[in-house]
């Protein structure tokens, strides 16, 4: 089958970093451990503000930011504050691999944490690992973030392809769906989900019926709705984020299509009720390792952490801050376990020390170790319901 990806684009984004890596090299870094002092931690991420992932993008770093502030408010890492640097991408990998430079080269971090998506991480990662700097729970379930091993990568997603096998296989023998179509999105994130949709469709002896693809940042699904509604699918599986999947399942209901749509962790977010309406997302599948912001088993901590959003923003934060917070945090804890000597070593072993772990956020438990780098597997299926997601699932893993 021939590459359905742009695969020129993705190579020079890949080459571009790989240069630059090579200018910076592990052995330029000064003596002593970059971004530690006796006194600051500096840790630094890239983020979507300002481009089409953005609804996931400025949440995500407004939880890290809460993080870095609940942290220093309680003394710091072994008496050192943490500073968080944030450079924004527009989710473009050629500007990831620019504004990593800056990151590793100007600023100097310690670990670069929670950078946002597959292609602009994928660019990126490169000088990442060149430099000697940790790369800690991409916002991606993309394999590469935990595969093959490397000591300086920790994922914290559930993989996409783990969740869409999950997620088909739940399809077929819960709702008996048969005729499954795949909306994704042509880069590597979308070709996850269409890779493990038919690897899984394989097992049950059916193959997609229909697939449509679409240019990161498109804003127009109708052929590609039109396309699949044609075809006669009778459950859609979306390679899809935030506003896309809202987008979607808007361009059905302008078709008078009323399809089941299932989507993995990039796209179960709460941002999809503000772009399209409670009424108009009803009854999309979605999929999570973390509970949403208003379950009822969120624990106190978590509702003091929305109450601090609140009064800092004047509205309900988005889910995508649990990411961010959890992720500053799991950093956190790794930190702790290395001692007051840190160093890039010490953090790698402190981090390996991490056993069923949980933030102030309802999720999967959080485990690593000496051999393994991905701290979960497991995620609930969610159907909104209601202008919200409600769990229908305890946790699962393939």
């Amino acid at each position: 089958m021939k590459p359905l990806h742009n695969t020129g684009t993705r190579l020079r984004a890949l080459a571009l970093g790989a240069a630059i890596a090579a200018a910076v090299p592990a052995a330029a870094v000064a003596q002593g451990t970059q971004g530690v002092t006796d006194n600051e931690i500096v840790i630094g991420t890239h983020q979507d503000l300002s481009g089409p992932v953005a609804a996931l993008g400025v949440p995500l770093r407004d939880g890290m930011v809460l993080a870095v502030e609940d942290i220093n408010a309680a003394g710091g890492i072994h008496g050192r504050k943490l500073r968080l640097v944030v450079e924004d991408t527009s989710f473009d990998p050629k500007k990831a691999v620019l504004a990593t430079q800056k990151l590793l080269t100007q600023d100097k971090v310690f670990a670069m944490v929670a950078p946002l998506g597959t292609a602009p991480t994928q660019a990126s990662m490169p000088m990442i690992l060149e430099r000697g700097v940790p790369l800690l729970f991409p916002g991606t379930p993309a394999d590469f973030t935990y595969t093959p091993f490397h000591k300086l990568k920790f994922g914290l997603s559930s993989p996409y392809g783990e969740q869409v096998r999950a997620q088909v296989k739940w399809a077929y023998e819960k709702l008996g769906k048969r005729k499954f179509g795949v909306l994704y999105q042509d880069d590597e994130t979308g070709l996850n989900v269409l890779r493990a949709a038919e690897e899984q469709l394989k097992v049950h002896g059916l193959t997609v019926v229909e697939r449509a693809s679409y240019k990161r940042g498109a804003i127009d699904y109708s052929s590609q709705v039109a396309r699949l509604k044609a075809a006669g699918v009778d459950v859609v599986i979306l390679g899809t984020i935030v506003r896309e999947t809202a987008a979607a399942k808007m361009e059905a209901r302008k078709q008078g299509w009323p399809v089941d749509m299932m989507v993995n962790v990039a796209g179960t977010n709460s941002a999809i009720f503000t772009i399209a309406g409670a009424e108009t997302m009803e009854g999309l599948y979605g999929q999570s390792q973390f509970l949403p912001l208003d379950a009822a088993e969120q624990p106190p901590a978590a509702r003091a952490v929305v109450e601090r959003y609140k009064a800092r923003h004047g509205k309900h934060p988005e889910d995508g801050i649990i990411f961010g917070y959890t992720s500053v945090m799991l950093f956190a804890e790794g930190a702790k376990n290395a001692g007051r000597d840190l160093t890039v070593d010490s953090l790698v072993k402190g981090l390996e020390k991490v056993r069923n772990w949980t933030t102030s956020f309802a999720a999967s438990p959080v485990s690593f170790s000496e051999t393994e780098r991905l701290g979960v597997r497991a995620t609930m299926i969610m159907q909104a319901r209601g202008g919200k997601f409600v769990p229908i699932t305890p946790p699962i893993t393939y």
